[in-house]
């Protein structure tokens, strides 16, 4: 059975104390205060899992709310034939899921550790007592949940009106967004699960790094993409050809 390195163990030891900053910048730009995190995290249970380990499973009782500290996620469903599907990556900072719990009690999705992860469990009971201390933190809550909402609804638009070239500059975009402040994207997941989130095929979306190469945008070295031109993505993403 794989085992989590004794690095992420110390680690999540580490950022235990701050748990209530990991809170705060998730819940961006919304304040629920300090005292209301600070409650919250002194709910927040830590769970480590090792590489390809399952942490949600679809369909399973959802009892709780999942905030990721450290690693990718990748989250999705197994098809009939047993292969993964992923349809978005969590990467640390972000919510897991904190939506499942509020409706019908089943996670709506499986969520797969891409690399070893820390995440933080916070059971729904102990989360609902503080929003009747902090009503402000449900505002918070129900902002997080709007904004992943109005990004999914932004993914699946892409898929129908953007070509790969655009959807791989936004999906750079937002690698570079999640692994700020350095212009270095490290490559954490297998190229067919990027792909996949991006609805194409491994070797297009290979092509399509090879294309942005050329074109100057980006260097490449193995696993490791530097951003030589963040404003041609955003051009790109935005559908605006590069002369």
């Amino acid at each position: 059975m794989s085992t989590v390195s004794q690095a992420l163990i110390e680690a999540s030891m580490r950022e235990a104390e701050e748990l209530p900053l990991l809170l705060e910048q998730a819940f961006a730009p919304a304040q629920p205060g300090a005292e209301a995190l600070r409650l919250l995290a002194s709910l927040g249970v830590v769970r480590l899992r090792p590489a390809r380990a399952l942490l949600l499973n679809d369909g399973d009782g959802a009892s709780a709310l999942w905030l990721l500290s450290r690693g990718v996620v990748s989250i999705g469903h197994h098809d009939a034939q047993g292969l993964w599907r992923p349809s978005r990556s969590v990467h640390a900072g972000d919510w897991i899921d904190n939506e499942s719990a509020w409706i019908g009690g089943r996670y709506l999705q499986t969520a797969l550790a891409e690399t070893e992860i820390c995440a933080y469990e916070f059971p729904l009971a102990g989360v609902e007592a503080v929003l009747h201390v902090h009503p402000q933190l449900a505002r918070a809550l129900l902002a997080s949940v709007t904004q992943r909402a109005r990004r999914v609804a932004g993914d699946a638009h892409d898929l129908l009106a953007k070509s790969v070239l655009a959807r791989c500059a936004g999906w750079l975009i937002e690698e570079l967004r999640s692994q700020a402040p350095t212009s270095a994207i490290v490559l954490r997941q297998q190229k067919r699960a990027i792909a996949a989130q991006l609805g194409t095929s491994p070797e297009t979306f290979s092509r399509t790094l090879r294309q942005l190469r050329e074109m100057h945008v980006i260097e490449m070295n193995r696993n490791l993409i530097n951003v030589r031109d963040a404003q041609a993505l955003r051009r790109l993403n935005a559908g605006q050809l590069m002369s």
